[in-house]
């Protein structure tokens, strides 16, 4: 779905949304913070890191027989010049790094021996992905410290030995499933096109076929033929019987998590946790604030008001219904107030028809032209969590561009990024105003920071002095 809204604060003609500036390179890992100008305040939320979550895709089918047997077929027919790469690799890396540890160059060397394994040990899991078996994740100790010490940690992680003892053990894994892999397909496709293709072979008088060397009372076509079927009736269980061996290894060596990769899970799973209490205890006190400097005051005039015009009914009738008038219309802004205090808590159109009906709804109400691009599957939805979290990053985002950026134009795209259990979504706000937006403890955009961090998310802001200013949101998919 793709929606393109331009609102302003209407005038005659409205204008035009100017061409989108094109953002400065983002740099993926680190988090880019400039200092604050006057001009720019970071009042709304950020960009966090992330650790991947299943997504809510829809279940695929299974796949029919036939298919699942291609998938196989392929599976093994590209085991083994795989399996010679990996077993490559790991041998020439390791060897040169025990060689070289007399020198320093030798950690180095076996450091980035573990990283090739590593990315061959993706490989592997990517290729049984698409045969149709889904591993659990494999979880990396994260190292600590820098330089050799982080080298040092680095080496000590059993999860990245054990990808590397996968790539030593899948040489022999695959000559052996390789060999019956095509010994199985060519004694089913030889046998039952024997009758075929034994006649474009020239023969000698003195050749003995395998029936007659058998002393079998069968024809030569004819027993090729048994084989053969013989042959293909075995085809599928013996393909996945060699799948299989493959799916065990990879099971036993490329999932799993050490016991500090665990402890770094469950460090970070902590300061996710504190990041967001610490955001909603932020969005409590200012909705707190909100409510006290708005519909409160409102009622207490209001309160004020109908008491003087109680006093008054029967000496001042007019004056009476001048301050109910008056009252009248104080009760209408604080509910029109209430209203928008409750649009930020849990917006209606947010839950009843999606997020892109919400973001366009909000994107209406700015006061500077903003056009709206969702590109979302109609079929499924982010989780509310998600969904919430985005509306208010970009709420958050076009609060602090119209308040501080002295842009003319914004820009919001959202969108899916990645399949299956990695899937993401992405939400990007872009202004083309002064630029100078931070991520500084205590701003708004430090909050927001915080609320997507706690949903396993990343909040990352560009904002180079003189703009554009990107701020970009990567959320899992719930």
């Amino acid at each position: 779905m793709t929606t393109q809204p331009t609102a302003a604060p209407a005038p005659a003609e409205p204008e035009p949304v100017p061409a989108r500036p094109e953002p400065a390179d983002v740099p993926s890992g680190d988090m880019h913070t400039s200092p604050e100008p006057e001009g720019h305040d970071a009042g709304t939320p950020e960009e966090v890191a992330w650790t991947p979550q299943p997504a809510a895709w829809a279940p695929q089918e299974q796949p029919s027989p036939l298919a699942q047997l291609g998938r196989d077929t392929a599976y093994l027919l590209a085991t083994l010049p795989l399996a010679i790469l990996s077993f490559t690799v790991a041998v020439s890396g390791l060897s040169l790094a025990a060689g070289l540890l007399v020198t320093v160059l030798g950690i180095p060397v076996a450091v980035g021996t573990l990283a090739a394994t590593q990315g061959l040990g993706r490989l592997e899991r990517r290729r049984l992905a698409l045969r149709g078996t889904v591993l659990e994740p494999i979880v990396y100790a994260p190292p600590r410290g820098t330089g050799l010490r982080a080298m040092f940690s680095t080496l000590t992680d059993p999860r990245r030995w054990a990808t590397a003892l996968h790539a030593l053990l899948a040489l022999p894994m695959s000559v052996l499933t390789w060999s019956v892999a095509v010994t199985w397909w060519a004694g089913a496709l030889a046998g039952l096109t024997y009758w075929f293709w034994a006649n474009l072979i020239p023969r000698q008088e003195d050749n003995i076929g395998l029936a007659e060397l058998l002393h079998l009372p069968l024809s030569e076509s004819l027993l090729n033929a048994i084989i053969g079927l013989g042959f293909a009736a075995t085809l599928m269980p013996v393909l996945r019987w060699c799948v299989g061996l493959h799916e065990l290894a990879a099971k036993a060596l490329l999932t799993g998590a050490s016991r500090r990769a665990l402890a770094a899970q469950v460090q970070d799973l902590t300061e996710r946790r504190a990041a967001a209490a610490a955001a909603e205890t932020h969005s409590l006190r200012r909705l707190e604030r909100d409510i006290h400097d708005g519909p409160q005051q409102r009622l207490v005039r209001l309160a004020m008001d109908l008491s003087v015009a109680e006093r008054r009914l029967d000496d001042d009738p007019e004056a009476a219904r001048e301050l109910l008038a008056a009252a009248r219309a104080q009760a209408a802004e604080t509910l029109a107030e209430l209203r928008a205090l409750s649009r930020g808590i849990a917006p209606p159109v947010l839950a009843d028809r999606g997020l892109a009906a919400a973001i366009t709804a909000v994107a209406a109400r700015a006061t500077l032209p903003t056009s709206v691009e969702v590109e979302l599957p109609s079929a499924d939805r982010p989780s509310p969590a998600v969904e919430n979290a985005a509306y208010f990053m970009v709420c958050e985002a076009l609060a602090n561009t119209m308040k501080h950026a002295q842009a003319s134009a914004a820009w919001v795209r959202i969108r899916p990024a990645g399949p299956g259990a990695g899937a993401r979504l992405v939400i990007e706000v872009q202004d083309d105003g002064v630029g100078g937006a931070a991520l500084g403890k205590g701003h708004g955009l430090a909050g927001l920071a915080g609320r997507i961090e706690g949903l396993g998310g990343v909040l990352t802001v560009h904002s180079p002095q003189g703009g554009p200013t990107t701020i970009t949101a990567n959320l899992p998919w719930s």
